[in-house]
């Protein structure tokens, strides 16, 4: 058994708009609402050509409203309650501490905390940091929370070999 990996950071709004960015981007990618949403794009796009020949205003005003809430609001939305639900967080601004190794990660906090591997769902690795989910959880766990690149390296290696790592 090799020593555990420690791994050290603080969960404050930067990690908190990192782990957004990261799970909004990594949800919308890997679910059947982009399709959805292609075919709701496509219906707004013929609206608006639909409300311009036909000189329609609440249509065009309404199909144009729909695009903005598409593109940007649905974001913005979803970006404030994440923020709302930091505030709340019994673990906003404080140092979070996990030990892992081959059995299992131990989160160490108000209350210590066991994940073994198998309570794990998938690991994927960032450039500048990793995710870990665990159904309904996800941890964003930036890259400056390892000691050094080897031990970042050993992190990847034990989540591969356990078969955790996309």
């Amino acid at each position: 058994m090799s020593r555990p990996i420690t791994v050290r950071y603080i969960w404050d709004k930067h990690n908190v708009e990192k782990l957004f960015d990261v799970l909004y981007t990594y949800a919308f990618n890997h679910s059947f609402k982009r399709y959805v949403g292609w075919f709701f794009i496509a219906l707004s796009q013929y609206a608006v050509i639909v409300a311009v020949k036909k000189g329609s205003f609440a249509l065009l005003l309404f199909s144009t409203l729909m695009l903005l809430y598409w593109y940007y609001g649905k974001k913005i939305i979803a970006k404030k309650r994440a923020f709302s639900s930091f505030e709340k967080s019994p673990f906003k601004d404080k140092v979070i501490m996990m030990n892992v190794d081959e059995n299992a990660l131990t989160i160490q906090g108000e209350k210590e905390e066991t994940w073994t591997w198998d309570d794990i769902d998938s690991i994927v690795s960032l450039t500048d940091g990793m995710v870990i989910y665990k159904s309904p959880f996800s941890h964003y766990i930036p890259a400056s929370a390892f000691t050094s690149i080897e031990e970042k390296s050993r992190f990847k290696t034990l989540a591969k070999e356990q078969g955790k790592l996309t």
